[in-house]
């Protein structure tokens, strides 16, 4: 329950870490690099503007994301030219991250079942200049029906939601076990789902990195 510091993700499709810190602080944000770990990663102390209506932020150039949420894609480690699925892509803050360490090569498949939560994922592709980004509406469970041979898959499970207790108490009292055991027996499906879609001959992958907020 301890407070986090807000993160953000620098966008290197449009621009550089050091010139989007230099943006930000002669607006009156006050931020740094989160750490020697990752080269996209500013920590903001504290802004005298909204953080999420910046120009900045409304041209793309930062995803708000937690710093934990870095960690799957540099887990990933996308090559240039594969073609990468997001089985649980939205809001798109890791689909956008896999865009960017591509440099928009490539295909990447940004999945998501809830139809209502294609709509952010869409306006964040749009938003940082995404170009090589395929978005589909599918249980992610039934995906390798659809489609198969990635050269690497992200399954980011949908959670417990206990991650965020921190910015919203109620989770703790909102949950019962049956939502916890729903969502594990989901997130196993999910895995077995992503591997079947991956191609276990890729020359480059054939990777699977499975990341989730919290399972209980």
């Amino acid at each position: 329950e301890v407070h986090r510091p807000l993160t953000l993700r620098t966008n290197t499709l449009k621009t550089r870490r050091r010139d989007l810190a230099q943006a930000l602080i002669n607006i009156g944000v006050n931020v740094d690099p989160i750490a020697k770990w990752s080269r996209v990663g500013l920590i903001v102390y504290d802004s005298q503007v909204p953080i999420g209506a910046t120009p900045q932020y409304l041209a793309g150039h930062y995803m708000l994301q937690g710093a934990a949420s870095l960690l799957p894609v540099m887990a990933l480690a996308p090559q240039q030219n594969e073609k990468v699925l997001d089985l649980c892509a939205a809001p798109g803050g890791k689909t956008t991250h896999i865009s960017a360490v591509m440099k928009n090569t490539g295909i990447v498949f940004a999945n998501e079942a809830n139809k209502d939560r294609c709509k952010a994922l869409v306006a964040n592709l749009h938003r940082l200049g995404v170009v090589n980004a395929v978005v589909s509406n599918y249980d992610g469970r039934s995906y390798p029906k659809i489609m198969t041979g990635f050269d690497r898959v992200l399954c980011d499970a949908p959670c417990s939601g206990t991650g965020v207790i921190a910015k919203d108490p109620i989770v703790k009292t909102s949950k019962e076990s049956v939502d916890i055991q729903r969502c594990a027996h989901l997130q196993k499906e999910l895995i077995v789902a992503a591997i079947d879609s991956l191609d276990a001959n890729s020359k480059t992958g054939g990777y699977l990195v499975y990341s989730t907020c919290s399972v209980l």
